[in-house]
């Protein structure tokens, strides 16, 4: 008896084990066979053969993680085969998955739509249904504009009933143009309204209005802007007529709203009028001279205050003018580097205890401020200066680990390991750019599809996330707006990634590398790689209004004389002839400037006469001396740039 019940159990373990196995092979083969045949259907589908792919899509196993991608795939597919209800089917499947995948959305608002096109009465139901569960997706905006298409096309029969309907679709319509002012359907919801027998609002005639500028039509936006009041919508006013070229009535707008109505609107509006203003005057200091005696009352008063201190020229003059404008709008919108430029200002002069005073104050009111790296830098720089050498050593291990990407994280790294004067990486090791996630929130769903290339998808499952959209530019082949893109993604974080973090590598690819080290000579490739990025972010084609060209930004007199110099016989748009003669050219700069690479990225920007008249003209003592009173706003900014991009790219590579 016990030896029976010995054998079953055996039975029972040997049944379970086989059960496991059997369950382990068959998602390991369903995973397998997943990735091949949505491949092989993908393929297809890009031949635009719907049929064939239809039946592709259709092999995908059931258990496979790619299903719910092969579903809509199949939709898709049907769609275009104009078998709308076969399409409802397979997105039906999606939307009843369970998924919390991506795909479920976008699926649940394209059936919508279809059902819309076949006048199916469930629209309106399901477009409801998208506005309550994902309130904050695009689908969800687009659901607005269908409500209203929906309201119009099926009015009651009953005269009372109509006045409420073209009510609600009023409501649809505007809900759309505020949320997606420059959407798809902002221009047809506008012309939905304007059939609509109802009483608009000075708020609605505004909002078209806003609607209609921001689509470029300027004129349509004009007639919609005089059905409003001038006390709330000046801005709009002067916006429009700058549009249109019309600069003196929209100067006549702007001073009357800057005198009268500057409160009525966001600062935001009242800085871009300003701007524009400024731009009409033959000279910006005509210009914020002009502003100074219109004698602003609150809104955009600081800003007009601080454009002021930052065209004063005298040291002391320009600081005296920071100091009057902190005391006078102590937390402003420029508030926090106002009071950095009086802090940096009794540095340079070696008044280090008033210094550490304000940077104190400044480190306790923004701790995040786009200044907040430089005052913690320099406050290590006056510590170590007082001999409180740990002190200013942790203000330099804060920079770097704080603001990773800066020029002051390079510059504190260079005083923790004292090479002032020194370049920290001579070299990189190339890595791919890549899918810039190895993990997704949704199953992995947009990792596989990565993988497989299914960009189309990728793109409209993540349209939110910059970083995705930005891989999907590079994969296109657009390097510069996709390096653009995720350089100001990564600017957005408030707390940035470690440099092993894939989304660095889409920020700084190192585009033309190769050619950069071979054509190299005795300058480091990193900086030479770092000034390349800077002057075109990889456009080969990129040209400046002064007429420079090429990915190194080269004169056409400037590129004439090094070609002809060192025989390079092919022209200017030439990539390894246009990275060399830029090589060749820094490398004459440099050993023109004592050998540093500081001097010579500065002249390649501000030009060799200005550098070294600068050395008579500045008095300094150090690099950060040097660098901080660069007298060209532009060609000091670009100096912090490119060695911020040559210490990012020894970080990442």
């Amino acid at each position: 008896m016990r030896r029976r019940r010995k054998t079953d159990l055996y039975i029972v373990i040997i049944l379970l084990v086989a059960t496991v196995g059997f369950f382990i092979y068959n998602n390991i083969s369903a995973g397998s066979k997943g990735y091949t045949r949505y491949a092989e259907a993908l393929k297809i589908y890009k031949t635009n053969d719907y049929e064939a792919a239809f039946v592709a899509f259709g092999k995908v196993p059931y258990n496979s993680n790619l299903k719910e991608a092969a579903l809509f795939r199949q939709a898709r597919c049907a769609t275009a085969l104009d078998k709308k209800e076969l399409a409802l089917r397979k997105y039906k499947k999606v939307i009843h998955s369970n998924s919390k995948t991506a795909i479920v959305p976008i699926s649940h608002y394209n059936m919508a739509v279809l059902l819309y096109e076949l006048k199916e009465k469930s629209a309106k139901k399901h477009f409801k249904q998208i506005i309550k569960r994902y309130p904050t997706s695009d689908y969800a905006i687009a659901s607005n504009y269908y409500l209203g298409m929906i309201e119009v096309q099926n009015p009651p029969r009953s005269s009372k009933r109509i006045k409420k309907s073209q009510e609600r679709a009023l409501l649809y319509f505007k809900e759309y143009i505020q949320k997606a002012p420059d959407g798809r359907f902002s221009i047809n919801s506008i012309n939905e309204i304007n059939k609509l027998s109802v009483k608009l609002t000075n708020y609605d005639n505004l909002l078209i209005a806003k609607s209609y500028y921001l689509n470029g039509e300027y004129e349509k936006a004009k007639g919609f802007l005089q059905k409003t009041t001038l006390s709330e919508s000046w801005a709009d006013f002067a916006k429009n007529e700058y549009k249109l070229g019309n600069k003196q009535k929209a100067n006549e707008y702007a001073e009357h709203g800057f005198k009268d109505f500057i409160d009525s609107v966001e600062p935001k509006e009242v800085y871009e009028v300003i701007d524009s203003y400024i731009a009409t005057f033959p000279s910006r200091k005509d210009g914020i001279k002009k502003l100074m005696s219109i004698n602003l009352k609150s809104t955009g008063a600081d800003y007009v205050g601080y454009l002021n201190c930052n065209e004063v020229v005298d040291k002391n003059v320009k600081e005296a003018c920071y100091r009057t404008l902190y005391e006078k709008y102590p937390n402003g919108q420029f508030s926090a580097d106002v009071l950095y430029n009086i802090f940096l200002s009794k540095y340079i002069q070696k008044k280090y205890y008033d210094a550490q005073r304000l940077g104190i104050l400044h480190t306790k009111k923004f701790s995040n401020a786009k200044s907040s790296a430089a005052v913690n830098y320099y406050m290590g720089r006056i510590a170590f200066k007082l001999k409180h050498y740990e002190n200013a050593n942790s203000y330099y291990k804060l920079v770097v680990s704080h603001f990773p990407d800066s020029y002051y994280a390079f510059r504190a790294n260079n005083n923790l390991y004292k090479d002032d004067g020194f370049l920290p990486f001579l070299e990189l090791t190339p890595k791919p750019v890549v899918f810039p996630y190895k993990k997704s929130l949704d199953n992995n769903l947009v990792v596989h599809l990565a993988v497989l290339k299914d960009y189309d998808l990728v793109e409209e499952l993540c349209k939110k996330d910059k970083f995705i959209q930005s891989w999907i530019a590079y994969e296109k082949g657009d390097y510069t707006v996709s390096a653009v893109m995720a350089r100001n993604a990564l600017e957005e974080m408030s707390v940035k990634p470690s440099f092993e973090d894939l989304r660095w590598r889409l920020a700084y690819p190192l585009h033309y590398y190769e050619i950069v080290d071979k054509a190299k000579g005795n300058n480091n490739p990193i900086i030479l790689e770092s000034i390349l990025k800077e002057e075109s972010h990889f456009n080969p084609q990129a040209r400046s209004m002064a007429g420079a060209s090429g990915l190194m930004q080269l004169m056409p007199s400037t590129y004439s004389e090094v070609a002809q110099k060192y025989g390079i016989t092919k022209p200017a748009d030439s990539i390894p002839a246009n990275i060399a003669a830029g090589s060749l050219y820094y490398s004459g700069l440099k050993k023109s400037l004592l050998g540093r690479d500081l001097y010579a990225i500065s002249a390649y920007n501000g030009g060799i006469g200005s550098v070294t008249g600068w050395f008579t003209k500045i008095n300094y003592n150090d690099t950060d001396e040097f660098v901080e009173q660069i007298p060209y706003p532009e060609t000091k900014n670009y100096v912090k740039k490119v060695l911020r991009t040559y210490w990012v790219y020894g970080n990442i590579y």
